[in-house]
């Protein structure tokens, strides 16, 4: 299926997640912190996404657009750690671009970002997670600051999570390798925190992954 014409009030409210990170790079294991810090108003959204490790360093995704009445429409999102790439959606040409050049590609309906796609797959369990069952399958494409492709997403059964010290039942999302350089996404989601994730795993070929698992979570104001 394609994501259905999704409706304002689905949207979750504007919030600050906290998580406790666990990662492998190149066999060695460690420790961060992440933040996802999502705002909203009636028309548009901002948004953020942001890992910091210990000699590693701060890399933050960023997502801001509009909302319409298919949800999110992303405008601009960029991938920030030692530089920056930028990815904007132009819906004049029904195209989206990319900092590094490389080659355009045609702007789909309901197309997203790599974190703006969180929310809208919130909006999408609050108003139809009712009538979703395991093993449905949902196509969205999906742009990251080099490419913009069909993401596969399959819903799982649920799961028993421990979250901020405590058993949450949760829902996966499991979006497989669209290549074989691909990685592997994974994501909860939870009714209790307007079906934003609360836990994120993303495991690349070379089995190098990140793990966040939610510790907190506060509102915040909306955009003004």
């Amino acid at each position: 299926m394609s994501l259905p014409p999704l409706g304002v009030a689905a949207l979750p409210a504007s919030a600050l997640l906290s998580y406790r990170l666990s990662g492998q790079e190149k066999g060695i294991p460690y420790q961060a912190t992440g933040e996802l810090r999502w705002q909203r108003n009636a028309g548009a959204y901002a948004m953020g996404l942001s890992v910091r490790a210990f000699l590693l360093g701060t890399r933050l995704w960023r997502s801001q657009g509009l909302i319409t009445a298919q949800g999110l429409s992303p405008i601009r999102f960029s991938d920030s750690w030692r530089s920056e790439r930028a990815t904007h959606f132009d819906g004049e040409q029904n195209r989206i671009v990319f900092s590094s050049n490389a080659p355009s590609a045609a702007l789909q309906p309901g197309a997203q970002d790599q974190i703006s796609l969180y929310p809208q797959m919130a909006a999408l369990m609050a108003q139809e997670g009712g009538r979703l069952q395991p093993g449905a399958r949902l196509q969205v494409q999906t742009a990251t600051v080099r490419d913009a492709l069909p993401w596969l997403l399959t819903l799982e059964q649920e799961e028993m999570l421990q979250v901020d010290g405590q058993n949450l039942q949760a829902t996966k999302w499991v979006c497989q390798p669209r290549n074989r350089f691909d990685a592997k996404v994974e994501f909860w989601v939870a009714a209790q925190h307007d079906w934003l994730p609360v836990r994120i795993r993303i495991t690349q070929v070379s089995g190098s992954f990140i793990d966040l698992v939610l510790t907190g979570r506060v509102g915040l104001p909306d955009l003004p």
